[in-house]
């Protein structure tokens, strides 16, 4: 008998994914086509060991041992997207699921259409742009779904709890952002799991399920992160590796601008139109959000008899939303390089669909057909303003890498036709800029991107574009392009365009 509820809920669960991935291959399937970001542009002819270091450096160690993994087969990172793209959307789809069981609301009837608002938000698009990310993100994602599976198995066990201590470690030295989803989860399963499941007149001993796993989980996160830390300063102090501002603390002197930082961050994610979401878009979603939190401060208040659990109620719930507003920026709080781009904050749609399902939960035996009604439809309204914005995102990609290309394909040609050019070795690019003067819809950070801003992907422009293998200048040579950009005009100027012996020079806007 126990057997057959197993399977049962098995097959739950598996329409549940199968329903979220779905709905994640018509928002963000185009991600399964060839596109470059500007960090992919490096990988095009291999792995180098001081693009290695690059991964040392953040504490992705296990990204780096994948990368390497994947280019000693004699592939490039970069190409794996057919493959890699529809593999992460699938395990995306299981996070969403398993976060969903572990703080108990996977049996919501609205967990379908809410997991598919979470994988749909357009945040995690710009992951999907990064094509180059998508084999360490694949391995980040199974640590991260071992972890809460093994954590909400019950009775857990000690070699169950070393498991997912291991699980949770190895998530940490592959992608640190993935520790967001967690703080998530435990918020959620610690101050609302009880609440949700006595309200379905479940036991007290099945409450206290959730709220075990959210300390479990807590505490395998705290141990890990300091092993994460003590690790990482350790590889720095034996000087085997110089940690970027991606693993390196704040100072006590920097809290008033990371304060400053924080409150214009939360306007951007919760209010501010953005390129990657619609100022009306926001504005619905907003609304959506307080709706349900009125549901919840209501309803926790109205369906308490005893005043002194009225108290205890709202203040968990207060307390809770609280703690969700610096868990919505995530761990990058802590750490020097703030860079609150979409796919760092990823994790806010976990968030707020489960807000949505926990209001569900309040609201489910009341008779209140119309609100019910304008809620489904406010849902379905924003899940296919998602669709629509997650494909404009990678289209967008597709759009800026051929503009790049066909810039590059002009410049080689220019160059072709020195009668130097069999010369050249070495290239200097001075200058470029983020887009081009017919500006995209969905730029923002540094997605979508023109590929001849960042000094590190120009040359790699070139030489994908042309089948030249090109070196970039450095030393004597860049100062020698540099101060003959000085006085020329920018591309697409004649003078743009120079030979010094073995080195092309080329001029472009600053």
């Amino acid at each position: 008998m126990a057997f057959d509820k197993w399977f049962d809920a098995g097959q739950s669960y598996t329409r549940l994914i199968i329903i979220i991935f779905g709905v994640a291959l018509l928002a963000k399937g185009a991600a399964i086509f060839r596109g470059f970001a500007i960090d992919d542009y490096i990988f095009i002819h291999g792995v180098k060991p001081e693009e290695l270091m690059v991964f040392f450096s953040q504490g992705r160690y296990i990204m780096a041992a994948t990368v390497w993994a994947v280019d000693s087969l004699g592939a490039s990172i970069s190409d794996m997207y057919f493959l890699l793209g529809i593999v992460t959307l699938f395990l995306q789809a299981t996070l969403v699921v398993s976060i969903l069981r572990f703080v108990g609301m996977e049996d919501s009837p609205a967990a379908g259409l809410v997991g598919a608002l979470m994988v749909a938000h357009p945040y995690l698009a710009e992951t999907l742009t990064f094509r180059m990310v998508l084999p360490g993100y694949c391995v980040a994602l199974i640590f991260t779904i071992l972890t809460l599976e093994v954590v909400s198995r019950s009775p857990a066990t000690w070699r169950m709890r070393v498991l997912a201590l291991l699980s949770t470690f190895a998530m940490l030295l592959t992608y640190q952002a993935f520790l967001n989803y967690f703080a998530v989860a435990i918020i959620f399963a610690f101050f609302f799991g009880q609440g949700v499941k006595d309200r379905n007149n479940q036991s007290v001993a099945v409450d206290n399920v959730y709220r075990e796993r959210a300390i479990s989980l807590a505490i395998i996160c705290i141990i890990s992160a300091f092993a994460f830390v003590l690790v990482t300063g350790l590889t720095k102090a034996l000087g085997l590796i110089e940690v970027t501002g991606r693993a390196n603390f704040i100072g006590l002197s920097d809290i008033p601008e990371r304060i400053d930082q924080i409150s214009s961050s939360l306007v951007n994610i919760y209010w501010a139109a953005e390129p990657v979401f619609p100022g009306w878009l926001k504005k619905l979603f907003l609304l959506m959000i307080v709706v349900s939190l009125a549901i919840v401060f209501g309803c926790s208040f109205a369906q308490s008899k005893c005043s002194d659990k009225r108290v205890v109620r709202l203040f968990s719930a207060l307390f809770a939303v609280s703690m969700l507003i610096p868990v919505s920026l995530g761990v990058i709080l802590v750490f020097k390089d703030w860079w609150p781009v979409p796919r760092v904050i990823a994790h806010v749609s976990i968030a707020i669909g489960l807000i949505f399902l926990l209001a569900d939960s309040y609201i489910r035996n009341l008779d209140s057909r119309h609100l019910k009604s304008i809620i489904i439809f406010s849902r379905l309204v924003t899940l296919v303003g998602f669709l629509i914005v997650n494909n404009q995102i990678l289209a967008d990609q597709q759009t800026i890498n051929e503009w790049d290309r066909m810039k590059a394909n002009r410049i080689v040609s220019r160059l072709e036709m020195s009668p130097n050019f069999d010369n050249v070795k070495y290239v200097h690019i001075e200058g470029g800029t983020w887009g081009y003067p017919a500006k995209l819809r969905t730029i923002q950070g540094d997605m979508n991107m023109s590929a001849f801003f960042p000094e590190y992907s120009k040359i790699s422009v070139l030489t994908g574009v042309s089948g030249y293998m090109f070196e970039k200048a450095t030393g004597a040579k860049a100062v020698i392009g540099k101060t003959y950009c000085e006085a020329k005009q920018p591309w697409p100027h004649a003078e743009s365009i120079a030979i010094d012996n073995d080195l092309a020079i080329i001029c472009l806007k600053k």
